[in-house]
């Protein structure tokens, strides 16, 4: 029997569609359509963090903390040391009246000798106030000419028992310091040397160092 054209085309084209339609689905290669623009890579900046980096904010201060004390490592001092160190020196055992603004106190006699070699130490009033013209350093970074002052950490503007100022006159190879002090012991007015000193705060207190 001969079959009409037009009916064996359809027969042809159904047997074709239901050949695919029946295939399993791992028979068929994927196929991802990059010319869609939906289907099209995203830009990087929008693919989420699979890493644990905490806060982005809180990381950027730690970068600018430590590129700050970098750059605070280099702050020279705008004073001559060496004049100040001689004058500290030239004191030692000798001793002075003690009391408010009496020139044995510790920080009395600390700002006698910065100012002895120019440094703009002009300020007053308290533990921290007394800084304004200063840098605050960090032991890491201390050298000869600088100030260590115990400060109170719960009320570092107040003048209490076991405040106390010292100069560096040297770094020692161990890490340790050469300091010049007044009013050591307290009330003696006296001014002392010690080699080999490393800072001894009392409980509650920090060491602070600054530079004129």
């Amino acid at each position: 029997m001969r079959v009409p054209v037009k009916a064996f085309v359809v027969t042809l084209i159904s047997s074709v569609t239901f050949a695919f339609g029946a295939a399993p689905a791992v028979a068929v290669e994927p196929f991802e359509d990059f010319t869609s623009p939906a289907a099209s890579v995203q830009p990087t900046t929008t693919v989420s963090q699979t890493l644990d980096t905490t806060n982005d904010a809180l990381a950027g201060e730690a970068i600018a903390s430590v590129l700050h004390m970098e750059e605070v490592a280099t702050i020279p001092h705008n004073f001559d040391v060496a004049t100040t160190l001689a004058l500290a020196e030239s004191e030692i055992g000798t001793s002075r009246p003690t009391g408010w603004s009496q020139p044995g106190e510790c920080i009395m006699s600390a700002q006698r000798w910065i100012r002895a070699g120019g440094g703009n130490w002009v300020g007053g009033g308290n533990p921290v106030s007394n800084y304004d013209t200063a840098t605050r350093m960090t032991l890491a970074t201390a050298a000869p000419g600088d100030i260590i002052q115990y400060e109170n950490i719960a009320s570092p503007t107040s003048w209490v028992t076991g405040v106390h100022t010292v100069l560096i006159t040297e770094v020692n190879d161990d890490g340790t310091f050469t300091i010049i002090q007044s009013n050591s012991p307290g009330g003696s007015g006296l001014v002392t040397k010690e080699e080999n000193w490393t800072p001894a705060p009392p409980a509650g207190f920090e060491a602070a160092v600054w530079r004129f």
